[in-house]
């Protein structure tokens, strides 16, 4: 018995749609579940770690990419889309999270990526505002107030 499950080999079609289902995140798409999505990065050897950290706390689905470096994670609904358990679980492992779905209220209510300091927030706005001095261009959608 192989320690990491049985041994197949597929085809060319199957092994096509297997991995435009991986690259497309099929189980996960818009249509599906309307939970929130999240999308981390993080170091290949950590991601299990952070996936289990997340899965102890809170019920997720998982699905991991990039040798385990990147993990889409599923959420069931709640005020903050798991925000405030992502990002603890995050900061203790390593890696980035971005809110990629949520229902409207809850996007408006918190940042799709985790808040900067204050050095590194004044720059991003900086940057922001040469390359979009009028602040037309998505206002919000990153952070709030930029």
């Amino acid at each position: 018995m192989n320690p990491f499950g049985e041994v197949a080999t597929l085809d060319q079609p199957v092994s096509r749609s297997l991995w435009l289902a991986i690259r497309d995140v099929t189980p996960f798409a818009a249509g599906r579940d309307q939970g929130p999505l999240w999308r981390i990065s993080t170091a290949p050897d950590r991601g299990a770690e952070l996936g289990a950290m997340i899965a102890r706390e809170a019920q997720a689905q998982i699905l991991h990419d990039w040798a385990g470096g990147l993990i889409w994670l599923a959420l069931g609904a709640s005020d903050d889309a798991g925000a405030a358990h992502i990002r603890r679980a995050v900061a203790a492992i390593g890696g980035h999270a971005t809110l990629i779905r949520a229902p409207a209220a809850v996007r408006a209510a918190i940042d799709v990526f985790a808040p900067q300091d204050a050095a590194l927030a004044a720059l991003s706005k900086r940057v922001k505002e040469s390359f979009d001095p009028k602040g037309v261009l998505n206002p919000g959608r990153m952070w709030a107030g930029t």
